[in-house]
């Protein structure tokens, strides 16, 4: 189960009380040998694809030593035992033990002398002792790579998260930086008893990170007698790994969080909620089309009294139709058909078959005039990105008033945009007092503010929130992420009638089998 037959090595072998000498040039050294010795081992601690320089890391750390990491006077060191505690309690984090083989790795260190196993084919050996040596030898050699090789699965685990985000639909610009140091880090928990410490010093430093992995063992205890609480524990897991796709925040950004239909406007790059704007949001309704999809821009303008561009594809699904049905609709919309890409500078066309035909051929577009009834509202704020998302207030304030908002075609409609406004303003030059904004919204005239500096936008999926006076709150998975997650990850729905526990118990025998 664990490795193929290799040739035991002799740093080893030295560690065997008793074993045979050899020269040290008639075996591989200890880091030459680790290619076998992993290819062998159990599925869960091999590494990933993307496995952000942990192979190397571990080639570098056995090499520069040519000798076990976690093994001492024929035992596992005390750090050892730390290490492999934490792997068997890998759910405290929302990972799975079995990911680590944190099982096998700590029977493979209960085994008594004398008890390692077969794992070499070489030539008959000359004697029991130099046999059961050998053996031992073998067993603690088998026991110390994957020991490391789990380590760096899971400080991986922890900083970088499991997956490439961009597989789960997760559009977060380049990918993140290669950041740690493996090596050291490893090294580090090679000498430590306190892994806890260790490890949190490489997990996602934002505060509401740390309140969501508190409030899991909570959960987790009640997932034992409510099977209500299964869905919980398994939205936390979910949550705390797309909080690990992160990196920190360089400048204070603006985060929407989609099922939780809220916006939070940071006033400091710290996540407390004494310097965080918040308000409500409209997303985009549930069919694939009208999503809005999760992706980083940066907000560089405010325009006031803007016009609307209608997107070709909601222009010909559903504005052309009605326009050709009904042409009183036309001017009850406050429409125009206009060529060019500048709104400064287009003149609109007649409404007759030919306009039409230009707006179906794409040759001339569709835009509604500034005013009090545009789909945007009085002020749009601006953050150019592929998806053309972007944020604008709204006319249809009754729909707050609701408690599922997905009702757009993918942009996100504030509730407040004064507020908005004023936030995202406060450091550019001209003096925007909320009079002067207000003053701008109800003006004649379009008019395009570029902030004093851009603003990042993170628009973010998370089925659970744990805010700082100790509530939990639980969101609906509105457009399915958390199932694409799941199966991304490998797990299995949760249902209510197995115990998560027991599910991972039984899929940690059916890996064995």
């Amino acid at each position: 189960m664990w490795l193929r037959p290799i040739v035991v090595v002799a740093a080893a072998l030295a560690a065997i009380p008793g074993a045979p000498a050899r020269r040290a040039s008639a075996v591989p050294a200890l880091d030459t040998e680790i290619p076998g010795l992993l290819a062998g081992a159990h599925p869960s601690v091999r590494f990933r694809i993307d496995d952000h320089g942990a192979f190397q890391a571990l080639r570098a750390v056995y090499a520069a030593r040519n000798g076990l990491l976690w093994v001492a006077g024929g035992r596992p060191t005390p750090a050892a035992l730390a290490l492999l505690q934490t792997l068997q309690h890998a759910d405290a984090y929302g990972l799975e033990p079995q990911d680590y083989d944190a099982a096998g790795l700590a029977a493979l260190a209960a085994e008594g002398p004398g008890s390692g196993r077969a794992l070499s084919t070489a030539s008959a050996v000359g004697s029991d002792a130099f046999h059961t040596g050998t053996l031992d030898a073998q067993r603690w050699a088998t026991f110390d790579i994957n020991l490391s090789a789990a380590a760096l699965k899971l400080v991986c685990d922890l900083h970088y998260g499991r997956i490439d985000p961009r597989a789960a639909g997760f559009d977060l610009g380049k990918p993140r930086a290669d950041d740690l140091d493996l090596t050291r880090e490893l090294l580090a928990l090679a000498t430590t008893r306190d892994t806890r410490s260790q490890l949190a010093a490489i997990e996602p430093q934002f505060f509401h990170y740390r309140l969501l992995e508190r409030a899991l063992p909570h959960y987790q205890l009640l997932s034992v007698s409510d099977p209500a609480a299964q869905s919980q524990v398994r939205k936390i897991e979910l949550t705390l790994e797309r909080w690990r796709w992160l990196p920190g925040f360089g400048t204070p950004p603006i985060i929407v969080n989609i099922p939780q239909f809220r916006l939070f406007a940071f006033r400091t790059t710290a996540d407390r909620a004494a310097d965080i704007l918040q308000m409500e949001v409209i997303v985009g309704r549930t069919f694939p089309r009208t999503r809005t999809p999760v992706f980083v821009a940066d907000m560089t303008s405010v325009i006031f009294r803007p016009y609307w561009d209608v997107p070709r594809s909601i222009m010909l699904r559903e504005e052309l139709p009605k326009i050709r049905a009904r042409p009183a609709y036309f001017a009850a919309q406050h429409l125009e058909i206009v060529r060019g890409a500048s709104d400064d500078t287009a003149t609109p066309l007649p409404l007759d078959a030919a306009s039409l035909q230009l707006l179906e051929s794409g040759a001339a577009r569709l835009r509604q005039r500034p005013g009090p009834d545009n789909a945007l509202g009085l002020i749009k704020f601006d953050l150019p990105n592929r998806y053309n998302v972007y944020l604008h207030s709204t006319p249809a304030q009754q729909l707050f008033l609701r408690q599922r908002r997905a009702f757009s075609h993918g942009c996100i409609r504030v509730s407040d945009p004064m507020a908005l406004a004023s936030f995202v303003l406060r450091d550019t030059p001209g003096d925007w007092t909320p009079a002067r904004i207000e003053a701008a919204m109800n003006g004649a005239q379009t008019r395009r503010v570029r902030l004093g500096r851009p603003i990042r936008v993170i628009i973010l999926y998370g089925t659970v929130l744990a805010k700082e006076d100790g509530e939990v709150l639980f969101f609906d998975d509105l457009y399915r992420q958390d199932r694409r997650l799941e199966r991304l990850l490998g797990l299995s729905p949760v249902t209510p009638n197995r115990p998560r526990r027991l599910q991972t118990e039984m899929s940690s025998l059916a890996n064995r089998g």
